[in-house]
């Protein structure tokens, strides 16, 4: 991994997500996880790139506010990975697409950690950059492959977030304080997301287009 990570370091993706977390995914984030609007849902799959496996989305993103809402109703689903498969198809259901991405992004958003972002970059990053063999429409399989890995950097992906300002003058300027930004260092959402840079970043490098 190291080779990787000299190329995408760490404090960089570090900054980079602390610019999407600024700049957009905070303020989805505090829409999604209250009463989120047609208009919320919306933002939030046009931002993550998603919204057009749904056909018809302007007309039927209420359809998704309430397989949200039963989702994370539904006792009988206990763990993170059967949500965001119970979601994912109920999408199928009604928009004939099986999209773990949108379903893993939108859960994300709502709750933040233990839900884990599902991409095909990062996808492509575990398998073929980092040897992990699984069957990519497995949610389940995905994750223990990503914790996998995102545990042999963790140490690394802490250190590189709290070197945050020492660069505040080559990044994105936020209000947060220097203090703020070493707590974010603590926080399992926002060091999991780095990681999810740092993969998002290596699966797309060399690969072939799909």
């Amino acid at each position: 991994m190291n080779s990787y990570i000299d190329k995408f370091p760490l404090p960089y993706c570090a900054a980079k997500f602390l610019m999407q977390w600024v700049k957009r995914e905070k303020h989805l984030h505090s829409a999604m996880s209250t009463d989120p609007q047609d208009t919320d849902i919306f933002n939030a799959l046009a931002y993550f790139q998603v919204s057009r496996n749904f056909k018809g989305l302007r007309r039927k993103a209420d359809c998704i506010k309430i397989a949200l809402s039963g989702v994370l109703k539904t006792q009988q689903l206990t763990s993170e990975l059967d949500k965001v498969t119970a979601l994912a198809e109920n999408f199928f259901l009604n928009f004939g697409s099986f999209n773990l991405s949108a379903s893993s992004k939108l859960l994300w958003l709502s709750y933040r950690s233990p839900f884990i972002v599902y991409d095909s970059r990062t996808v492509k990053a575990l398998s073929s950059h980092f040897g992990y063999k699984f069957d990519s429409s497995n949610y389940a399989e995905y994750c223990e492959a990503w914790r996998d890995e995102y545990r042999k950097n963790e140490c690394e992906i802490e250190l590189a977030i709290t070197s945050l300002p020492n660069g505040r003058a080559f990044m994105y300027q936020s209000n947060l304080s220097d203090q703020e930004l070493f707590d974010l260092s603590k926080q399992s959402w926002f060091k999991e997301r780095v990681f999810d840079i740092f993969l998002w970043e290596v699966g797309g490098d060399s690969l072939p287009r799909a």
